[in-house]
Formats: structure tokens, sequence, C-alpha cells
């Protein structure tokens, strides 16, 4: 049969025997690239396995490399998925639309209330209430109904004075978190704590300055920067002064992060955004109130506040308020008069960072210590002369950790982000002053924003979220346990009080033989940064959602 005969024939009139001679072609099938996309995941995962034994120390370091990589591998997998795999384009739709589905419904259900001090992300229920709404709903009740068994702060009072016994700033009265009259008992498993009272606060990482019965702190009430003043013994507010200013940032978190200083009756505060105030501590009526970043410029060029905001409590010593705003304009240290606000001197030109200043004597010599975004300097208490100078930062400029002086001229040094610490000798000569950095000590030890103790010629610290013990001189490890990630310390006799970052509260001894938690106990919920204060007995202990005391005396 020729091919104009089939072709004209009847398709119901072919037989079998003529469809035999019909030409078919295979169903095209697809072919995928699985070998593609399992070498990228492969890869990924082998990556983050590698950074995890490297980094097992570095929590900071961990993160950080694993947020490069996780989403580095994400997005490779996803071009892989979409123009790549060799799927049906109809197979490739419907797996988007699967992520695109699960990314909404994600954020549908959850929020990120901020970031732990390892850069994960703080997740809660869209349901729940912000702390911004519970401190509302907390103001409320307590301007609606007074409680009858309050202990009220006397309102005649106009004149507070700081005994021995109390806690008038940053880290205590020599800003190095030692408690010198200790009142603290240990038997916490037979004897726990007692809760006095917990209620919640502004935003913030702001301590206590606790004097008398009155609890000074720093909260970020919406749009107003606030200094709060509550009644230590009952938790009660007494005043609060509002600044119309907000800083915002969402890896640090919103609000102040200064603690206030107490002297003589004055209340001296350092806002987020630069914001001196000086106030009267017994009603917080304002005083005097300067700018520090404005009076950091100069000729017309802005002094530019730093990434996570100021957060050095400022210093009150010989009549003057010290601070570090920073900047190239020749004033990155400010020296102001305690009375006036009238600016003393001003010197410098390096970039601020968070380590608040403080006052030592170095090799005989009383100075003023300042730990910037460069390193450590000396400056003349009455001129702010440059005595001397060591350079000891991290990549992004970022120190928090306070430096410890010991022996004389020995000063320990710390910091995060790979850096880890030093330890460095100052010598005063006739040919001025000299630091030797011969032997210089690099370890392991990184204080990122967590301050160490000394005790008896060792250091303790949070390095990187692990409690550590470290020879000052030699900077030999003793030991390295407990994962109380990016908490804060307090030294009580012979035992360390550890504020962790989940809220826990624990007692570890101080002993450099061995690490040995007496016990612990849930003392407040939510990410806690900022220094816990022990005031006659009792622990004071905040963060940016709530703040509680506990009866802890003997």
């Amino acid at each position: 049969m020729s091919q104009a005969e089939m072709t004209e024939m009847n398709p119901d009139e072919i037989t079998p025997a003529d469809s035999d001679v019909r030409t078919t072609f295979p169903t095209r099938q697809p072919h995928i690239r699985w070998k593609l996309g399992l070498s990228l995941f492969t890869i990924g995962a082998g990556l983050e396995t590698l950074i995890g034994n490297a980094f097992s120390e570095d929590g900071s370091a961990f993160v950080f490399l694993s947020m490069i990589i996780l989403s580095t591998t994400a997005f490779l997998l996803l071009l892989w998925w979409t123009f790549l795999s060799g799927f049906a384009w109809k197979t490739r739709g419907i797996g988007l639309a699967a992520v695109g589905l699960f990314v909404v419904v994600w954020f549908s259900v959850f929020r990120v209330d901020g970031y732990y001090g390892q850069m994960w992300p703080i997740i809660s229920y869209r349901w729940e209430l912000t702390p911004d709404e519970k401190l509302a709903a907390f103001l409320k009740d307590q301007t609606a109904a007074d409680n009858p068994e309050a202990v009220s702060v006397d309102d005649a009072v106009t004149t507070i004075t700081a005994t021995q016994q109390d806690w008038p700033q940053f880290r205590g009265p020599n800003r190095d978190g030692i408690v010198t009259n200790a009142n603290l008992r240990i038997d916490w498993n037979s004897n726990p704590p007692q809760q006095v009272w917990r209620h919640p606060v502004g935003l913030g990482w702001s301590s206590f300055a606790i004097v008398g019965d009155y609890a000074f702190t720093q909260e970020q009430r919406k749009a107003e920067e606030c200094v709060v003043c509550y009644n230590a013994l009952t938790g009660k507010q007494v005043w609060v002064y509002q600044n119309n200013d907000w800083f915002t940032e969402s890896m640090g978190g919103d609000g102040p992060r200064a603690t206030p200083t107490f002297h003589e009756s004055k209340l001296y505060t350092l806002g987020a955004t630069g914001i001196l105030n000086c106030l009267n501590a017994a009603d917080g009526k304002k005083i005097w109130s300067r700018n520090i970043l404005d009076d950091a410029s100069a000729a017309g060029v802005p002094v530019k506040n730093i990434g996570w905001a100021m957060a050095g409590s400022p210093l009150v010593s010989d009549g003057m308020v010290f601070v570090n705003p920073g900047g190239k304009q020749g004033r990155g240290v400010i020296a102001y008069d305690v009375l006036s606000g009238d600016i003393v001197w001003a010197k410098g030109n390096d970039p601020a960072s968070y380590c608040a200043p403080r006052i030592e004597t170095v090799d005989g010599v009383r100075q003023l210590l300042i730990y910037d975004g460069f390193g450590l300097k000396g400056h003349d208490i009455a001129t702010g002369k440059e005595l001397w100078r060591t350079e000891w930062k991290t990549q992004p400029e970022v120190v928090a950790a306070q430096p410890i002086v010991q022996d004389g001229n020995y000063i320990f040094l710390s910091a995060g982000y790979t850096v880890g610490s030093t330890l460095i000798k100052v010598r005063h000569t006739k040919n001025g002053w000299q630091v030797d950095t011969k032997n210089v000590l690099k370890n392991k030890f990184k204080l990122k924003f967590n301050d160490g103790l000394y005790k008896a010629g060792y250091v303790y610290g949070l390095s990187e979220g692990i409690l550590a013990c470290f020879d000052f001189k030699t900077g030999q490890r003793m030991w390295k346990r407990g994962r109380y990630n990016y908490g804060q310390l307090l030294l009580v006799g012979d035992h360390i009080l550890v504020q962790a970052e989940s809220g826990e509260v624990a007692l570890v001894e101080a002993n450099p033989k061995a690490f040995k938690e007496v016990a612990r106990f849930q003392a407040i919920t939510g990410k806690t940064w900022n220094h816990p204060v022990l005031h006659r007995g009792k622990l004071y202990l905040r963060n940016a959602q709530e703040a509680a005391c506990y009866d802890v005396g003997k």
C-alpha cells in the first residue's frame, strides 16, 4: 500500500497490520540533576561542621559564620530548584509555592523579639503581649490603686546620702563588681531566695544604682527615654523623668544602656543617644542637661552615635563628670563640671566604644582610664592630657569589658569577636610613660560585653558565654565550665553570683582549682544582659522586660 493510499483511508478502516508501519516517538523524560543539589547541600553541611569544630568555644563567631553559610546555601539551593533541577515547571512552581506559604504562615504566627548574645533570634508568638503592653498594664494598675502594704519613700526628703553599704553606680562603689559588705546566704537548696517584688519595666540594659530605699535605673517607655526611681523595698515607682528620645536597633535592642550614677544627692544619667542629665535624686527634677555627641562635634562636623549606642555609665569624681562620646574633633573624652554642666576639658580623637570610664592608680599615679574603640588610654584627671595608650581592639571597634588593674601597674584587657585578652605592664619613668608589650599575653579568654572579676591572682569571667577561670599573670586556663551565655557576674566573698542570660541566677564557688556550682534558681524571664545588684541582703535583677527583688540575706 502506497503512502497516498494510507493517507486517504479512514482511520477506522486501518487494520492492525497497517498500524504497525506508523512511526512512534518515546515520551521525553525529565533529566533531574540530583547531583548538583546534593553537592550544594553537602558542601553547606560540611562547612557548617567545620566551623562548629573550629569555633566550639566562640559562640558569636560560630553563629555569625553560620548565618553566612546557611543563607548562602539556602539561596543556591533555591536557584538550583528553580532553574537547574530539571523538574517539570509545574513541580518547581508547587515547590516554590510551598516555600512561600511556609514563610507567610511563619511570620503570621511568630515574631522576632530581638537577638541573644550569640545573635540567634528570640522567637515569640504574635498573640503574646509585648513588653510595652505588659508595662502599660502594670503602670495602669499601680496608678488605679495604691498597695496599702507598700512602704513609700518620704516625700519630704530632699537630700539623700550614700553609705558604704550602698551601690551608687555601675558595678558598685569601685566599679569592679565586688560586694564588700556581703550579706548572702548560700544554702539555697534548703533556704531558697524569697521574692520580695517583681513587675514589668521598660526596655533597656541599664542596671540599678541603689542608695538607701531608692533604686534608680533607665528605661525606654514607648517614645520616652526615662530615668526611673523605684522604692527598693516595694518596687513601687517613686518618680520618673522623661526625655522625648528613642534609640532603636534590632540586634542590640531598644532603649538606654548606661546605669545611673549617684553622687551627693544628685543623679547623673547618660541616654543611648548622648543625653547627659543631672537630676535631683530625691524627686527627679532636672538640674542641668547636655548632649555629649553634640558637645563632641566641632566646625559643623557632627560626631555620630556608635552602632549600639552610648553605653558607658558616666563617672563622677574630682568635681567632674567623665564621658566618652568619641569622634575626631579633639573631644573624644569630655569632663563636665558636676554642678553647672560646663565643659572643664575635652581631649581625644579616637572612636568611642561601650566601656565605662574609671579612675585607677597606675604605677603610683591616679588617672582616668578610657577603654575606647582604639584601645586603653590613661588621662590626667585635671587636664585630660593623654599619658599613655595601648592598642587592643576588635575589627568592629567594639569593647565593653572593664579593664582590671592589679599589682600596681598590671592591666588586664579583654574583648570578644575572636580577639581575646592581654596583660600589659604600664610604667612611669623619668623619660615618660612606657607600656611593656614584650611579654604581652594573648589567650582565648574573650569577654564580649560581660565584665570579669578578680580574686586572689585569678580572673573569672564569661568567655563567650562560658564561665572560665584564668591565672591573672600567666594566662593559664584553670577551668572552663558552665554555659551561662551572655549574663553578668558579682563576686560575693568566696562565691560568684552568676546572672545567666536566661534569667536564671546561679552560685558558683570562686575556686581556681575546680568549677563547682552550688545552687541556681529561675529569677526572671527573658534575655538578661543587665548587671545584678546585691544590696543589704536583697538581690536586684532586671532585663528589658521585668525587674525583681529577692531576699537572699543571712
